[in-house]
């Protein structure tokens, strides 16, 4: 027979909900994410500014540090799941509306205390702008390097037919190496 103490101690669901220190963790790890995401956007542009500029070094410089931010960034969403998890979990409401990956911020905020709403509906609605906006930056970069990768190509490709005396390119376009042609350039006249 088992003793009263020995006896498992179920608790409740009151007795599990959030406090509002959860709430608090969550609000400051959201508000670095937005501290650390604006300094991927600032990067993002001196990424742009490297690359319009072709400074190597400053696109080194730039690199490195993106990664760095990303780092932070990685270790920050693993908190935050954490405790959206943790916080889904005790708030019985939440945990039956969905799995921790299509909760949001703004899902959680609706079951937070009165003070705490506030701050995380403004800072989740702040991220979610910023996160917008470097996505945008992003996909202008992208397009960017497409188009200079294009344009280099381009250039390759003129270059070679200029150098081919003997017409060594293939029907798609492409320099057919099958035929070696010794060919010089003069780069000091």
């Amino acid at each position: 027979m088992k003793s009263p103490s020995s006896t498992a101690k179920t608790t409740s669901p009151i007795d599990s909900a959030p406090s509002i220190a959860d709430f608090d963790k969550l609000d400051g790890v959201l508000r670095e994410l937005l501290s650390e995401h604006e300094r991927l956007l600032a990067l993002a542009k001196e990424h742009q500014r490297a690359i319009a500029t072709a400074d190597i070094a400053g696109l080194t410089q730039c690199m490195t540090a993106q990664g760095e931010v990303i780092q932070r960034v990685a270790a920050l969403e693993k908190l935050r799941q954490a405790l959206v998890g943790r916080i889904a979990a005790a708030t019985p409401a939440v945990a039956t509306a969905g799995n921790a990956k299509t909760l949001t911020i703004s899902m959680l905020a609706l079951r937070a205390p009165a003070p705490v709403r506030d701050r995380l509906t403004a800072v989740a609605a702040a991220l979610r702008d910023l996160l917008n906006t470097l996505h945008r930056e992003h996909q202008a970069m992208r397009q960017a390097a497409e188009t200079l990768s294009t344009h280099m190509e381009g250039l390759m490709r003129q270059v070679c037919r200029r150098l081919s005396h003997a017409g060594t390119y293939a029907r798609g376009g492409g320099f057919d190496a099958s035929v070696q042609v010794v060919s010089s350039l003069d780069v000091r006249s």
